[in-house]
């Protein structure tokens, strides 16, 4: 699979997650600092949201193989803010999550959610879609998967029947048994 080579970021210094703007209408950012450096991502709500839930699932795989290594170290009083201006290199299609043994390092892979469209040579498109890595310590992937839950429960509150996001001008759910089939004329 190709990648962006030259961007990789290797290790991270920070890494975090943020929202720019009002409740069910803001817009989520995966931000990467490399020293000086700041790196901008747009990620989607449930991209956040996965990252919140599947960091601490790997972290848990990590150490249930490899005990020794202890815990993540996390900073007592980390800087949780992302950093102006947000200048974002693309809208991040999908996020890839592993662990690097050899280094002790969480990668994730982000690839652009616009490849198809930028995918014009047959080589490109044999090799797979581009994907960027960043590198982080355990400590920093715990916070970063902390810090995303905070971010995406702090925007509008879900519906307790349907799981929709209920916004201050009321909510429409559909009857449970629309909800609950898919297909046959229900909606999905």
């Amino acid at each position: 699979m190709a990648h962006y080579e030259d961007d990789d970021v290797y290790p991270v210094t920070r890494i975090l997650a943020g929202a720019v703007g009002e409740s069910g209408q803001r817009v989520f950012v995966l931000q990467a600092h490399f020293g000086e450096q700041v790196v901008s991502w747009v990620i989607e709500k449930e991209q956040a949201l996965g990252l919140s839930r599947t960091i601490p699932q790997l972290l848990d795989e990590v150490h249930a193989e490899f005990p020794e290594l202890g815990e993540p170290l996390v900073a007592a009083r980390p800087n949780t803010n992302l950093n102006e201006p947000l200048e974002p290199r693309f809208r991040v299609g999908s996020i890839g999550l592993g662990y690097d043994r050899i280094h002790d390092l969480v990668v994730l892979a982000l690839v652009d959610a616009n490849f198809g469209y930028l995918a014009e040579a047959d080589l490109m498109a044999k090799e797979g879609p581009p994907e960027l890595y960043l590198y982080t310590t355990r400590g920093q992937a715990l916070l970063l998967s902390q810090q995303a839950e905070i971010v995406v429960v702090a925007g509008r509150p879900y519906c307790p029947n349907c799981g929709e996001p209920m916004d201050d001008f009321g909510h429409f759910c559909l009857p449970a048994q629309a909800r609950g089939k898919r297909g046959g004329g229900y909606l999905q």
